[in-house]
C-alpha cells in the first residue's frame, strides 16, 4: 500500500484523470465534427396521435383557407376524421396559387394543378416525389383551350381559374384526365353558373394534350344539369364522377348538392347522376372522395359553403354504388376550403410531419 501511495499520489491521480477526460470533453464540444443530436418531441406533440410515429400511414389534407384563398396548407390525420394542422397553420409553399387537387401518377410522383397568381393566369403543373418539395412549370396555352369550339351551338369560355381543374390518373390507359368547368360566353351572375358544363382532355406527359371535349351528355330532367367541381374515382372497374349539381334549387330538387354519375369507360358515356348524397337544406361543393383506413368504406368530404365558417362535412358509404350515405362527425382543419385528401404510407407520412413541424403550437 505504501508503495502504491508512493507512485500514485493524489496529485498524480488527478493529473491522469484529467488527461483521460479532457479529450473526450473537447471532442464532444468540437463543432467541426458531425454529431447526431436527437431532440425529443414536446409532451403535447407526443400526445397528438396524428404527430406520433406509427405503422399504417395516414392522410394528408392539402387545402386553402377561408382567410387566404388559393394558397396551399397541409393537415394530417391517422383516421381521416380528426385533423392536425402542420407548419403552425401557415402555408407550406408560398408560390402555389389555385385549387389544390393531388393525384399520384404512374411514375410514382404526385401532380397538382394551379394557376399563375398574376397576369392572365396561365395553367401551372406542380409535381413532387415526396409531398415536401414541389416543383412547377407552365403548361402550354393550348391545354384546356375552348377557343373556336361550340357545343350544342353554344360557345364556352374558361374563367381565370380555368374552372378549378382536377386531375385523375387512369392506370388502365396510362393517361391523366384533366376535368374543369366553363360557362357560356356572355352570361353573367346566376345565369352563368347555371350554364356551367364539365370539359376534359387527356395527356400522358403534360406536353401534348387531346382536344378538349364535354364530359357529360345527360338526358331527361338532367339534360340541363350544370356541373362543377367534378372528380373522378375508379372502383371495381367502374369510373365514378362525383360532381356538384350547380343548378339553383328552384330549378331542380338536386340543386347545390353532391351527386354521382358512373361509366364503364373513363371518357364516358356517363349515366345520369344518382340522387343527392348531401342534404338539400345545405349547399355543398368541392367534393373529396377517398377510402377509409381499412378500405371497407368510402369517405366523402364536401364543403358546406353557404354555412357560416364553410365547414367540411363528412359522409361514408360501403361503396360508390350506394345511394344512401351516412353523415359522420369530424374535426376538419380550421377554416379549410377547397382541398384534396390523399392516403400515404408511413414513410411519407412521417417525413411530411417532420418537414412541417408545429414549432410554436407544439402540435395544436
Amino acid at each position: 500500500m505504501k508503495l502504491l501511495n508512493r507512485f500514485f499520489s493524489p496529485a498524480l491521480f488527478k493529473s491522469l484523470l484529467f488527461a483521460f477526460i479532457a479529450p473526450l470533453t473537447l471532442a464532444a464540444c468540437d463543432s467541426s465534427k458531425d454529431v447526431d443530436v436527437i431532440v425529443p418531441k414536446s409532451e403535447s406533440q407526443s400526445s397528438d396521435v396524428n404527430l406520433k410515429p406509427g405503422e399504417g400511414g395516414g392522410y394528408i389534407f392539402a387545402h386553402m383557407t377561408m382567410n387566404n384563398y388559393g394558397r396551399l396548407y397541409y393537415a394530417v390525420s391517422r383516421d381521416a376524421v380528426d385533423w392536425t394542422e402542420l407548419n403552425d397553420a401557415q402555408q407550406i409553399n408560398t408560390d402555389y396559387y389555385g385549387h389544390p387537387n393531388i393525384c399520384k401518377g404512374g411514375d410514382g410522383k404526385w401532380y397538382m394543378l394551379g394557376v399563375s397568381s398574376t397576369g392572365n393566369h396561365h395553367l401551372i403543373l406542380w409535381f413532387t416525389s415526396d409531398l415536401i418539395t414541389w416543383r412547377h412549370r407552365e403548361l402550354p396555352e393550348s391545354a384546356l383551350s375552348l377557343t373556336g369550339k361550340t357545343f350544342d351551338g353554344l360557345t364556352y369560355v374558361n374563367s381565370e381559374w380555368f374552372g378549378a381543374p382536377k386531375l385523375f390518373y387512369d392506370e388502365a390507359s396510362g393517361q391523366y384526365m384533366i376535368t374543369w368547368h366553363a360557362g357560356v360566353s356572355g352570361l353573367k351572375g346566376d345565369a352563368s353558373w347555371e350554364s356551367r358544363r364539365t370539359f376534359y382532355c387527356l395527356t400522358k406527359d403534360f406536353k401534348t394534350f387531346t382536344e378538349s371535349k364535354r364530359l357529360f351528355n345527360f338526358t331527361g330532367a338532367d339534360a340541363n344539369c350544370a356541373t362543377i367541381d367534378v372528380v373522378i374515382y375508379k372502383q371495381n372497374n367502374t369510373y365514378y364522377a362525383v360532381l356538384k349539381d350547380e343548378r339553383w334549387p328552384e330549378h331542380s330538387p338536386y340543386g347545390k348538392t353532391i351527386r354521382i354519375a358512373k361509366s364503364q369507360s373513363l371518357t364516358g358515356p356517363y349515366s345520369n347522376p344518382g340522387p343527392n348524397i348531401t342534404e338539400t337544406s345545405e349547399w355543398h361543393e368541392a367534393p373529396i372522395i377517398f377510402p377509409s383506413p381499412d378500405g371497407s368504406k368510402m369517405y366523402l368530404y364536401t364543403e358546406a359553403y353557404a354555412t357560416t365558417g364553410h365547414p367540411y362535412n363528412m359522409y361514408s358509404a360501403s361503396s360508390l354504388e350506394n345511394t344512401s350515405w351516412t353523415i359522420m362527425s369530424n374535426t376538419p382543419p380550421t377554416g379549410s376550403r377547397h382541398g384534396w385528401i390523399i392516403k400515404v404510407d408511413e414513410n411519407i407520412y412521417e417525413a411530411v410531419v417532420n418537414a412541417f413541424p408545429n414549432e410554436n403550437t407544439n402540435g395544436k
